[in-house]
């Protein structure tokens, strides 16, 4: 690393503690959603943070708290990290049924050491030890699922934008309309880009387990012999909770950057 960068490295360090308590300002739709969830209408509030999230540019980059096979473990975590710090979920479709994503839309450098003095205060309130990850906002643009869409009414002088929860005429599938916003990526050779795992088949580990336990992996310039250490990781998991007649395939790829990981337990 470049002695300037470990400079940058070490200011950051010792300014950053100071720059956590700044005012942060909330977007109207991540907000709008968190009311929702107060009404304990969690479908609602779903759709307004993929409404959110469609607004914004693609190459915006969300800081990943985390992908989980639970809703509610996606909201424990968002609601550790505390709704100031812009967080939300975005649920996809996957083959073995919904994902939950947990992100924070507050500013995220991609510097990705940079990026963990930055978030040191979140990492740790969500309890994340591994690095931080990031992808640009794209990844996750789809219709909404739900019958709910958010309207932005435009803020009159010293207001801010009010943010409405409308009800659509009709439902959208996520599944039939999310292929015109993923991103193609080019995989080159000998390196890829990983950012979502699949899990199918295990059930006496949770997938939530497996998927934490994943996180070094996600990111670009992997190489497939990580898909061997992967494939390691899984079964020492299983291991460890004293299963020992499992079976886990090699990794593979079934849509452009997600990895499938087939499992069978004997």
């Amino acid at each position: 690393m470049k002695p300037l960068h470990l400079c940058w490295i070490s200011l950051l360090s010792f300014c950053l503690p100071f720059a956590a308590h700044a005012e942060r300002a909330v977007l109207s739709w991540a907000d709008a959603g968190w009311q929702q969830i107060q009404q304990q209408d969690s479908s609602a509030a779903l759709s307004i943070w993929q409404q959110g999230v469609n607004t914004l540019p693609d190459t915006q980059l969300l800081g990943s708290l985390g992908t989980f096979s639970s809703f509610a473990n996606a909201l424990d975590t968002v609601k550790r990290a505390g709704r100031e710090e812009n967080v939300f979920i975005i649920r996809k479709a996957g083959q073995s049924g919904w994902v939950y994503c947990a992100l924070t839309a507050q500013t995220i450098t991609r510097d990705i050491e940079i990026r963990q003095l930055e978030m040191a205060a979140l990492k740790q309130r969500v309890g994340i030890e591994s690095k931080l990850l990031a992808n640009e906002a794209a990844k996750f643009k789809q219709k909404p699922a739900i019958d709910y869409l958010i309207a932005l009414e435009p803020a009159t002088s010293g207001q801010s934008a009010k943010t409405t929860a409308l009800v659509a005429e009709k439902n959208h599938s996520i599944r039939s309309h999310a292929a015109k916003y993923q991103p193609i990526m080019a995989v080159a050779a000998n390196s890829f880009t990983i950012n979502s795992f699949e899990v199918k088949g295990n059930k006496r580990v949770s997938t939530d387990t497996i998927l934490l336990s994943l996180r070094d992996y996600y990111g670009s310039e992997k190489t497939s012999s990580e898909f061997k250490d992967i494939r390691r990781q899984i079964i020492d998991i299983y291991n460890m909770e004293r299963v020992y007649n499992v079976k886990v395939n090699t990794p593979r790829f079934i849509e452009d950057d997600t990895v499938l990981i087939s499992i069978t337990e004997m």
